[in-house]
């Protein structure tokens, strides 16, 4: 037999002219574990694939979720740090007074 046709009947596991002959390389059990290898395969593949869906969703999700608290941090931030400048004015107005005072007094009692 020619070679091209050795290797034909190799991988169809189909003797030619629909005789059974001995040049038979694979059984049929091993096309049929093929099959159920390739079936599973694309099984797996189509939950994976699923999978990576609902993982881009929940991504998306959780994105606008951490947008959203974000935004509301900066903005109580940015409140108390206004509330905090307002506090330091404050503050440092008291003092200036302070020392506007003690510097009377003290200038005061220098004069008489």
């Amino acid at each position: 037999m020619p070679e091209d046709v050795t290797k034909e009947i190799a991988a169809t596991s189909e003797p030619p002219g629909g005789r059974r002959t001995r040049m038979r390389l694979v059984s049929e059990e091993f096309f049929f574990l093929l099959q159920r290898i390739d079936r599973l395969d694309e099984k797996l593949s189509g939950e994976i694939k699923a999978q990576g869906e609902r993982i881009d969703r929940l991504d998306e999700k959780l994105s606008g979720e951490i947008k959203s608290l974000d935004e509301k941090i900066k903005s109580l931030d940015d409140k108390l740090s206004n509330k905090l400048n307002s506090l330091g004015f404050w503050a440092i107005g008291i003092i200036i007074t302070l020392i506007v005072g003690f510097a009377g007094v003290i200038v005061t009692l220098a004069i008489r």
